[in-house]
């Protein structure tokens, strides 16, 4: 056995939680120290397979990596050379064994059931994903792949990993080439799947508990699944009850009958915002007709200035353009949202109108404004109250002295 095969003891006992060593370097990487050892149970990041965490005398290990045929452990504080004691983060190893285990099970039932192939495999914190080379992958695809990975999952069986010949290679029907060219480490699913593979994983197909699909995303050319193995899935289905619990509490209904509730909810909501639409309108036609009859005429122009509050941008914004429908008017308004966030000003002028409205813009923006426009409308805004009014003021003034033209 090579010195690399017999310092990973992870590849011969995934189970392995504890083990003593001793430093046979130390170095830093990006300023954090790290060791490397004689022999190591760290798993370290590689083949979508997340890094292992846990403690080597009491520091903890934050990372590990491999460089070549060296694994580096980084560590938040620094470790003498001599002997080490080691200790797995055993919960975190032991998801990771489950979820790549569960996607060894899943690869295989999609190339069974529908025959895409897995050309991707990324284990995240929440979830892990498989990228399938196909891109018309559907429902049925789906619950097909899922329901045979169950099964085999169901069935218990044994799972062995070990390392082969070059000459052995060729009898074993892989589901896909290793990607080097020694040392290889195939990990077999008892009559099922044989994958060239060094991570971690459970001893029997039960371990994996069960795999749940949580999504599809196509990518091109390609097809993203989303799934859960194990206690994720558990927690998963756990957090979705309490969240289906909690709408039968609200809604005070059968499980069975929360869409139908959905549904009328859905209704009553769309009912109650098209009557809201509807009185904004007659609330804007009113608000529009008030503000035309106080305007002040000026030559042939009717200017028409409010500085208002407790009203939102976009209902001043539906005043203004009701305005622009009557002949004549150039109308200036403001609506201060806060003293301390200002608000917004609009400027806005009949089609019969033939005033530049940027100009406007442009002298509340020497008072304090940003914003801009040209023709019959221009818009902008100021940071606090004073500024708007400033801003406001020298637009309204403009206006009086561009509708005498």
């Amino acid at each position: 056995m090579n010195s690399l095969l017999s310092t990973r003891l992870y590849w011969h006992d995934a189970y392995l939680r504890s083990f003593e060593a001793a430093v046979s370097d130390l170095t830093t990487v990006n300023g954090q120290p790290a060791v490397a050892l004689t022999a190591s149970a760290f798993y370290p990041t590689s083949g979508g397979q997340p890094h292992d965490t846990g403690l080597l005398n009491g520091v903890a290990v934050t990372d590990v990596s491999a460089d070549d045929d060296t694994v580096w452990h980084l560590l938040d504080a620094r470790l003498p050379a001599g002997p080490v004691y080691g200790q797995i983060a055993w919960p975190r190893r032991y998801d990771h064994m489950q979820q790549h285990t569960g996607q060894h099970i899943l690869s295989q039932a999609f190339i069974v059931t529908s025959g895409a192939e897995t050309v991707g495999f990324h284990l995240g914190m929440h979830s892990a994903t498989i990228d399938l080379s196909q891109a018309a992958v559907n429902q049925a695809d789906l619950d097909a792949a899922e329901a045979l990975a169950n099964q085999i999952i169901a069935e218990n069986r044994s799972i062995h990993a070990r390392f082969v010949s070059p000459e052995e290679l060729p009898t074993l029907p892989l589901r896909r080439p290793p990607k080097v060219q020694t040392d290889i480490r195939i990990v077999e699913i008892a009559g099922f799947d044989w994958s060239a593979c060094g991570g971690t994983h459970v001893r029997q197909t039960a371990e994996v508990g069960q795999i749940k699909i949580q999504r599809l995303d196509r990518r091109g050319a390609e097809t993203r699944i989303e799934f859960l193995c194990g206690q994720r899935a558990l927690g998963d289905y756990r957090r979705k009850q309490d969240t289906v619990q909690a709408l039968i509490n609200r809604l005070d209904t059968a499980e069975d009958d929360l869409p139908a509730a959905v549904d009328r909810l859905q209704d009553k909501l769309r009912a109650a915002q098209r009557q809201l639409r509807e009185m904004q309108a007659e609330l804007v036609a009113v608000e529009a007709a008030r503000l035309w009859d106080a305007g002040r005429m000026v030559g042939q122009r009717c200017v028409v200035q409010a500085y208002l509050d407790n009203r939102t941008p976009e209902t001043v914004k539906a005043i203004a353009s009701a305005l622009r429908a009557r002949p004549g008017c150039i109308a200036v308004l403001a609506c201060e949202l806060s003293a301390e966030s200002g608000g917004q000003l609009f400027c806005a002028a009949a089609d019969d109108v033939a005033l530049n409205m940027g100009q406007l813009m442009a002298a509340a923006a020497a008072a304090g404004a940003r914003g801009g426009g040209r023709g019959a409308w221009a818009q902008g805004g100021a940071p606090n109250a004073t500024l708007l009014r400033q801003a406001f003021d020298a637009a309204a003034a403009l206006a009086h002295s561009m509708g005498e033209v």
